[in-house]
């Protein structure tokens, strides 16, 4: 400490025989964390968070000011009117730096009851500042207070510091593991930027003044260590704007706070004392410069390449949005021109059928099989026609189903009955089983789960040359649920047919080498009616030429 017996400091802070850490550790960090402050608040001042990080900077720019009074000046009447400060300074960092962690978290304002907690933490602070609490007496012949500071004060406001390290870091934990993406990082990068700024400016402080009140050391400049903390968590701050555009500053303001940072740094050269201090100044600038120079490349890149992302982001959109009416316009057209050709299907297969079942008269014998071939053809006409209004229904919304309670086996079983001539006629044999340990009972459209299954059963016999279908109806009461697995042996699926097999007009790829008619909707139809009865069609598939097997699951009715 400089005294009565010692000159009027130059410019009001300059002096020698003081410290070599003295104005490489105020100087800077000082400059760095007002320039920090003040770029992220200027760029947009409207925001609580960057209102918060200049408040902090404030608070630490009025900390290093009395401190340098108090290592510098020469006035005792001055340095015992400000030493109250140190205590009132530290505590409003530790209590902004919790409130600062809030926001960042939290993106919003904290409630009315947790800032009248900060009210109250600061309280004592504010109160006893000035008072015999704080400081009761004064050294004349050094200029300082060392040993006449209130031990349970200085316990008090270095304890915030404390406090808020463990308040921020539960905090930041808690967050994170919610967190996801890049936020996690920047989490991290905040975390490790203000826990070294607290754990390093509230430690070293206390304790380069606790001893020192002691006696054990001469001077207290073991807290200019204390104070580069600040440095590092500005240091994280920019990262976090250069990186992430935190506090919503863009590639412009990072860059020129990477520059000012290198000027800044640079500047010290100019009243470094000793070669140690040009040395430190130098190591500080090198790093400075290739760390920011690097983050800055790196952001532009990302940058760059986040609006190419943006701008074909927006592209998709614009081309999704135009599908999606081209499609809903196409949906529209198969409706209408579906409807238009039931009817006469309808009347074709009618007369087809009455025609070869004798009706009107005995037929030539050469005239049968043609028939048969229009009943057939105009049959799988009108399948494919219902399969594209179905379609349409389900993507208007105009599928219409009447719930009822019905046996699930039962009504496979009769499905079984029915097509078995069908599977019987293309070589196959259609086996059903059941294991039940339920009645079996669903609560579902009965038309819609029959005309499910029915598919499902039809789409086995069409892609299955030889061997046999087997269905059978099986139940899970714990799950509450009852499932019909359809297990064919033919020509099975391999894995990219699985992932898309249930879109519309997707068939296998080997499937025309078994039927040509089908037309990639039926298992897209199916799928979307059980899911509307509130289940679900698995398909499985050992690979191509293995079989499949087809599993339909409905909830059991209570």
């Amino acid at each position: 400490m400089e005294c009565y017996l010692f000159d009027e400091p130059t410019y009001f802070f300059f002096t020698s025989d003081l410290p070599q850490l003295l104005y490489y550790s105020h100087v800077p960090t000082t400059i760095i964390a007002l320039l920090v402050g003040l770029f992220v608040f200027f760029n947009a001042r409207h925001l609580l968070l960057n209102r918060l990080l200049l408040l902090i900077s404030l608070c630490f720019s009025g900390w290093t000011l009395i401190s340098l009074i108090a290592w510098t000046n020469i006035h005792g009447d001055l340095i015992l009117f400000t030493w109250p400060l140190f205590g009132v300074f530290q505590a409003l960092i530790s209590v902004f730096s919790i409130y600062f962690i809030y926001v960042f978290l939290n993106k919003r304002d904290v409630g009315f009851t947790l800032k009248l907690l900060f009210l109250a933490l600061l309280t004592p602070v504010l109160i006893f500042a000035h008072t015999d609490v704080s400081v009761s007496g004064f050294n004349l012949a050094a200029c300082d207070s060392f040993g006449y500071e209130g031990l349970a004060y200085k316990i008090y406001y270095t304890g915030l510091g404390f406090l808020a390290m463990g308040w921020i870091g539960a905090l930041l934990i808690a967050k994170y593991r919610k967190a996801e993406g890049s936020f996690r990082k920047q989490i991290v990068l905040m975390g490790i930027g203000i826990e070294s700024f607290l754990f390093s400016f509230s430690f070293f402080t206390f304790i380069a003044t606790y001893l020192t009140g002691l006696g054990i050391f001469p001077d207290s400049s073991l807290e200019l260590y204390g104070l580069f903390g600040m440095t590092i968590f500005m240091i994280f701050m920019s990262i976090l704007i250069v990186q992430f555009r935190a506090f919503n500053a863009g590639i412009t303001t990072s860059s020129a706070l990477i520059v000012a940072l290198v000027i800044l740094i640079g500047s010290q050269f100019t009243f470094a004392p000793n070669n140690t201090s040009k040395m430190l100044t130098a190591i500080t600038l090198i790093v400075t410069g290739v760390t920011g120079i690097l983050l800055i490349r790196s952001v532009k890149k990302e940058i760059a390449q986040r609006k190419e992302i943006e701008r074909l982001a927006q592209h998709l959109e614009q081309a999704n949005t135009r599908l999606k009416a081209l499609d809903k316009q196409k949906s529209e057209f198969v409706s209408i021109a579906s409807h238009q050709l039931r009817s006469p299907l309808t009347a074709v297969r009618g007369y087809a059928s009455l025609l070869l079942d004798g009706d009107y008269g005995p037929l030539p014998q050469n005239a049968i099989e043609p028939l048969q071939r229009i009943e057939k053809s105009s049959r799988l006409m009108t399948y494919a026609i219902e399969d594209y209004l179905n379609v349409s229904r389900i993507e208007s919304g105009n599928m219409k189903y009447n719930y009822s309670d019905f046996n699930l086996k039962d009504e496979v079983e009769h499905i079984c009955d029915d097509l078995r001539q069908d599977a019987i006629k293309n070589g196959l044999s259609l086996i059903f089983r059941s294991d039940l340990m339920s009645r079996g009972i669903i609560h579902a459209d009965l038309g819609k789960t029959v005309q499910i299954v029915q598919n499902l059963i039809h789409n086995s016999i069409k892609y299955t040359k030889e061997g046999s279908i087997k269905v059978l109806v099986r139940d899970d009461v714990v799950r509450k649920k009852i499932h019909v697995d359809i297990i064919d042996t033919g020509i099975g699926m391999n894995k990219e047919t699985l992932l898309t097999i249930f879109q519309k007009f997707e068939r296998a790829d080997n499937a025309n080498s078994v039927n040509v008619h089908g037309t990639g909707l039926g298992l897209y139809v199916a799928k979307m009616m059980t899911e509307a009865m509130g289940g679900e069609v698995k398909a499985a598939s050992d690979g191509d030429g293995k079989g499949s097997c087809f599993t339909i699951t409905f909830p059991l009715a209570l």
